[in-house]
């Protein structure tokens, strides 16, 4: 059983005890709840859409919670013109000296003392936030961004290329930074990105980006051969960029760089030609995609001058009018050259037959046509072209297209056989 216990509150001196309690007990609840309610208004607060207001409320309800006061630093200088930003500092600083190991609290105060002008302070707020936070990217961005504005180019790189290191997605801003500054001092220039090779090459990508391709290359041929092929990812990201730009002189530079030696490519050559290396899908190989009731592969069994060949296999029986073979070719401008390659067909029966067509890859524009693949069974036969290239040329595309034979009156265009290509090959006329 459990002893109960009873008070006598008859007694004037317990009385007195139990009300002081319960009168300590309201107002410790009611600072209590203040301090909660101003610090969740805080915690919460959208300085985008609260007002002035909400913000002085919370600081009210809750002036030792730094939070309340960062935010209503933050709504002032929101609503007050640039020339008096300067209010905010002593909330910023009220909020610091509530929280002085805050990172957060310092890099606001050092941002709102360099607006107010304050350089030296907002120096030293910032570099104490530094101190509490080294591995975050924010503190070292704003100081790094103060000491370029101070025109204080080593130091600021500094802090920028330590920023960018934490939080990639600075790093545009920070090459971005060092192109303006030192783009005609390529000693400062490479000073400024660093010695790390990975950081070269990301910032030869970032001039790709810019459209700056002369730069950009400069900087990637600066690297060593073995850094190059260290960099891989990137070199893909700028033969991404520079195939869509077409630069395609440049693209062949990159890709042969970092490319095994049996896939290197050339300008005014189709590469593998003849189809008796096993390369995987390259910039500047074939590229070749399967279609419905349609078989695309290499023939061992089958060739012009080599090995192997290419074979097309149709068994459609209403429409296939894509073909999806093709490969890019770097070549020179305003320069003739003669194509060839050789066709053999089996069974072949459509009204639509396969054809070469070379394309400017730079305009779009059609070069060459040849005649459709031969209907019927027919040995090896040749098909020769000749063309010329554009002003602006860096490349062509040669592809393996079937034009459309399907009208309104027929609405289907089959194709049943075989077709064989082989040994691809333009040369450049003298």
């Amino acid at each position: 059983m459990q002893d109960l216990v009873q008070l006598r509150v008859r007694n004037p001196l317990v009385r007195i005890s139990m009300i002081l309690l319960l009168l300590a007990a309201g107002v410790w609840s009611y600072f209590a709840v203040n301090w909660y309610l101003g610090n969740t208004f805080a915690e919460y607060f959208d300085t985008a859409q609260s007002s002035f207001d909400v913000a002085a409320r919370a600081v009210s309800m809750a002036p030792d919670d730094p939070l309340t006061h960062w935010r209503l630093a933050q709504v002032t200088q929101k609503n007050l013109p640039l020339d008096q930003q300067a209010q905010a500092i002593p909330e910023y600083e009220k909020a610091v000296s509530l929280s002085p190991n805050d990172y957060r609290f310092w890099m606001a105060l050092g941002t709102a003392y360099e607006r107010a002008g304050e350089v030296t302070k907002a120096e030293q707020a910032l570099k104490r936030a530094v101190e509490l936070a080294p591995s975050y990217a924010y503190p070292r961005w704003y100081l790094g961004n103060l000491l370029l504005r101070n025109a204080r180019y080593d130091e600021a790189f500094s802090e920028l290329r330590l920023a960018s290191e934490a939080d990639p997605e600075l790093r545009p801003q920070q090459f971005s930074f060092i192109w303006e500054i030192y783009k005609d001092d390529s000693e400062a220039l490479y000073k400024a990105v660093g010695q790390s090779p990975g950081l070269r090459a990301a910032f030869a990508h970032h001039l790709v980006t810019q459209k700056r391709y002369d730069d950009a290359m400069r900087l990637w041929n600066d690297l060593s051969n073995e850094e190059k092929k260290a960099n891989k990812e990137t070199a893909e990201a700028m033969l991404t960029n520079l195939k869509n730009d077409l630069k395609f002189h440049y693209a062949l530079k990159v890709w042969n760089d970092i490319t095994n030696e049996k896939y290197r490519a050339e300008v005014g050559r189709i590469f593998d030609g003849s189809f008796e290396e096993f390369a995987p899908e390259t910039v500047f190989g074939w590229q070749v995609k399967g279609a419905p009731q349609m078989q695309i592969g290499i023939d061992p069994d089958k060739s012009h001058g080599g090995q192997r060949s290419l074979k097309l296999f149709f068994q459609v029986r209403a429409n296939i009018e894509t073909i999806n073979i093709a490969q890019l070719v770097p070549v020179l401008p305003q320069t003739e050259y003669d194509f060839e390659c050789f066709v053999s067909t089996e069974k072949l029966e459509t009204g639509s037959a396969p054809l070469i067509v070379i394309v400017d890859a730079n305009t779009g524009a059609y070069l060459a046509t040849s005649g459709m693949a031969p209907g019927g069974t027919n040995d090896w036969k040749p098909i020769n072209l000749s063309f010329k290239t554009g002003e602006t040329t860096e490349g062509v595309v040669l592809t393996i297209q079937r034009s459309s034979c399907s009208d309104d009156e027929t609405p289907v265009c089959p194709i049943f056989g075989s077709v064989w290509y082989d040994d691809f090959s333009i040369k450049r006329r003298n």
